[in-house]
């Protein structure tokens, strides 16, 4: 068993857009989490990261537009919801 650990890649905040429904629950998981003790934002960090490779995947074994179902890949607009390690989601 090893002692040194490796250092933490530098985190960065993202904003999206999502329903107000879901922005909603996030924030009362992330007040439910918080009290429980865990780390919800390492959590969505996870998912997040899962969600990339899989969504590279499948681009990468397609070929064209339509990887994407036809759609531009264009963003949705401005900023919504912001996600960090200490402010509410």
């Amino acid at each position: 068993m090893g002692l040194l650990k490796r250092k933490e890649e530098k985190s960065e905040t993202i904003a999206l857009r999502v329903p107000a429904s879901l922005k909603t629950e996030l924030e009362e998981l992330r007040k439910r989490t918080d009290a429980a003790g865990f780390d919800l934002t390492a959590t969505i960090t996870e998912s997040l990261t899962r969600l990339a490779r899989q969504l590279r995947s499948e681009i990468d074994g397609s070929t064209g537009s339509s990887a994407l179902n036809g759609r531009s890949g264009k963003s949705n607009g401005a900023a919504g919801t912001a996600m960090s390690n200490s402010s509410a989601v």
